[in-house]
């Protein structure tokens, strides 16, 4: 052996040990970057998610499978919506192909079926509370990534994402429903309470491991920066998705309870009707009994229907939507009573009994419009139920401007048993008829009915009959009856008081008062219309047209053209449209063209054809996201929403006088048309155009 061999032998083997501890030393580095980058995106995601606490949820991270000592889950929350199974993944790159996931070409379809079996587990866990897989979420969450894509029954999403779909996953549980699921899940899966870590021993080598350091989060969300940022995601999403959206400030009203009826009121914009179909799917997910959602537009239980649709389509199977003249018919229907409508003979009973009887008397002498008196039979009389003249003598007749004296009223009551003689003598009945028979059936128990609740939409366009109907139906038991709805957008004549209809609500009434649809350049032009008409809220007595309102949001004000012409008018409009969809991105199925009369809508609808503009009348509108306009009236508009909103019917100066009509008739008839005008206003919710006609 020559001199220095053994040396060398050596310097050699402790090169190899030592090029060999390198390696496991960069593995190990690597190791722990994962594990420090896995740490920090779940702390990212826990941090986001935790400000849902404030919104019912319990947040429960990194909790241990039972019976494992190693496998864990990076996060568990139960909520309202049920409960979501979150794994969060830190990846440098993530694709969905054809319903497969991929990261950086290599499919990785195992992490979701992992996911899968983990919510398997989780429906085993939770199966003594009644939870079916419908309550159950599974959410693959990658940090620091902008994703919204489900695949293979998994949803996929950004770590800035998570919290604004965990508040969409609708109202499946009360808080005890919460409380008995967390301490199930928190049984089956404790917290996981990591041994300390033993000495690592390699060869040579001895090391201790440090005390562990808490990890710091670097984004926590409060409840205020949570709830702005689901507002900025609702804001982004077609107006269909909009009109879904609840504000996390009004979730309590869609869970809460009452022992008997119960009222939301409050002005445009503040979100009424969203909580009404939010109670509703939150009733019929725990009702065995169907649950009844009213109004008086007749196409809008379509459009209804088709947002609750979107939201939850199991709950929605258990609501009806309905008008409330469709459902007088269906239930005389069953009860084998009886019903004929027929609008003509209807305009003949009532011309002939005009002529005969209200013409050549003092009616004619007080308003000649003989449209003015078919009005007080329709909402005044009629609409009240009354069938005795000392009643009628009496009533103080809300929302009526023209007095009446007693001998007026005995010529009304005559023009209105000789138009009930004429309908009997026809064969036919009105369309207060069908309500009167609708409410005295299911008082009398000819048809057997059988609701979990009834959820009564735009109550003040009700009149009083049929407001006894839906309360014939509810009864006054607990949760029975909720009555939604907002005097100053009353855009029909006369009114009531709920203490009239029987119904008290006592200590069981809510007032919205934020306005979360328009800007406030929007509403401060709307409101400058109604601002100095008192309005009836069916509270008894009057109240301001002028109300104290939060609004949250600003934008342009109103745009606001002075046309030459009616040609250059519907030149400005259709223009409008193309540069809103060219300009400001916003397609063609989130604006709407809103006018008075039918015959203005077919004018416009015919202006937008010419154009090549497509659009779909309101009443043909299913509540389905489509690129096209939306054409309506006012009236019909009511309950919906839309991005931009066009009125190419405005007109300088006040309401002009018609012929024939009173000082008094006059005056009720421009406060509704400026209520009218009040309500298409209000339906936009960031950009609103008004196009002005000359004289």
């Amino acid at each position: 052996m020559s001199a220095g061999s053994s040396a060398h032998y050596e310097a050699q083997r402790s090169l190899l040990e030592a090029g060999e501890y390198e390696r496991l030393a960069r593995e190990a580095h690597d190791q722990a970057r994962r594990y420090d980058l896995a740490a920090r995106g779940e702390a990212s995601v826990v941090g986001r998610l935790r400000a849902l606490e404030a919104l019912g949820w319990t947040v429960l991270p990194d909790r241990r499978w039972a019976g494992s000592k190693r496998a864990n889950v990076d996060c568990l929350l139960v909520g309202p919506g049920g409960v979501v199974v979150v794994d969060v993944k830190a990846w440098r790159a993530l694709e969905v192909r054809n319903g497969s996931l991929f990261c950086e070409d290599e499919c990785r379809d195992d992490e979701i079926s992992k996911l899968l079996g983990l919510v398997d587990r989780v429906q085993d866990c939770v199966r003594p509370a009644g939870l079916t897989r419908q309550a159950l979420w599974p959410a693959l969450v990658f940090a620091g990534r902008h994703v919204s894509a489900r695949t293979q029954g998994v949803q996929l999403l950004g770590d800035g994402g998570v919290a604004s779909w965990v508040t969409r996953l609708g109202h499946r549980l009360d808080p005890d429903q919460v409380t008995r699921v967390c301490a199930l899940v928190e049984e089956d899966f404790p917290a996981y309470d990591a041994a300390p870590h033993a000495a690592v021993r390699v060869p040579r080598l001895r090391m201790v491991m440090p005390a562990r350091k808490p990890i710091q989060t670097e984004t926590l969300f409060d409840v205020q920066e949570l709830t702005d940022s689901l507002l900025e995601a609702a804001l982004a999403e077609p107006i269909e998705s909009w009109m879904t959206f609840l504000h996390p400030d009004q979730l309590r009203l869609v869970s809460s309870s009452h022992s008997g009826p119960s009222r939301l009121r409050g002005p445009a914009g503040t979100g009424k009707t969203v909580v009404g179909l939010h109670r509703a799917l939150y009733l019929a997910e725990r009702s065995t009994k169907r649950i009844l959602f009213v109004t008086f537009v007749r196409t809008l239980p379509v459009v209804l229907g088709g947002l609750c649709e979107r939201m939850s389509p199991t709950a929605r199977a258990n609501v009806e939507f309905t008008g409330i003249h469709q459902l007088a018919l269906a239930i005389l229907e069953r009860a084998g009573t009886r019903s004929r409508i027929d609008g003509t003979k209807i305009t003949r009973a009532f011309s002939e009994a005009w002529i005969s009887v209200g013409q050549p008397g003092r009616l004619s002498r007080l308003d000649e419009r003989s449209s003015y008196w078919k009005e007080e039979i329709d909402y005044v009389i009629k609409g009240r139920g009354l069938t005795d003249f000392d009643d009628y003598a009496s009533l103080t007749r809300t929302g009526r401007r023209t007095p009446m004296r007693v001998e007026d009223r005995k010529d009304m009551w005559s023009l209105f048993v000789d138009y009930e003689r004429r309908l009997d003598a026809l064969g036919v009945h009105d369309f207060t008829d069908v309500l009167m028979l609708a409410r005295d059936a299911v008082r009398e128990g000819d048809v057997e009915l059988d609701y979990g609740a009834v959820i009564v939409d735009e109550v003040h366009d009700l009149n009083l009959v049929g407001l006894e109907l839906l309360h014939a139906i509810s009864g006054d038991g607990p949760d029975g009856l909720h009555i939604i709805g907002d005097g100053q957008q009353a855009v029909y004549p006369g009114g009531f008081t709920l203490t009239e209809a029987g119904i008290s609500v006592t200590g069981r009434a809510t007032v919205l008062r934020t306005n979360y649809r328009n800007t406030v350049e929007i509403l401060d032009a709307a409101s400058r219309l109604v601002s100095t008409d008192e309005f009836d809220d069916l509270e008894g007595g009057l109240s301001a047209g002028e109300r104290e309102i939060d609004v949250i949001r600003h934008g342009p004000d109103p745009l606001v053209v002075h046309a030459s012409s009616r040609r250059s008018l519907e030149v400005s409009l259709t223009k409008r449209i193309l540069d809103t969809v060219a300009h400001l991105r916003v397609p063609l199925g989130d604006m709407a063209v809103l006018v008075h009369t039918r015959a203005e809508l077919a004018h416009y609808a015919e202006v937008l054809r010419r154009a090549g503009i497509a659009h779909v009348d309101l009443q043909d509108y299913d509540g389905v996201t489509s690129d096209r306009v939306k054409v309506g009236t006012f009236k019909r508009a009511k309950g919906l929403e839309f991005k931009f909103v066009l009125i190419p019917v405005m007109r300088p100066g006040p309401l002009g006088q018609w012929s024939g009509e009173s000082d008094d008739s006059y005056r009720e008839r421009a406060e509704r048309t400026r209520r009218e005008l009040y309500v298409g206003m209000t339906r936009a919710r960031d950009g609103l155009w008004l196009g002005f006609l000359p004289d």
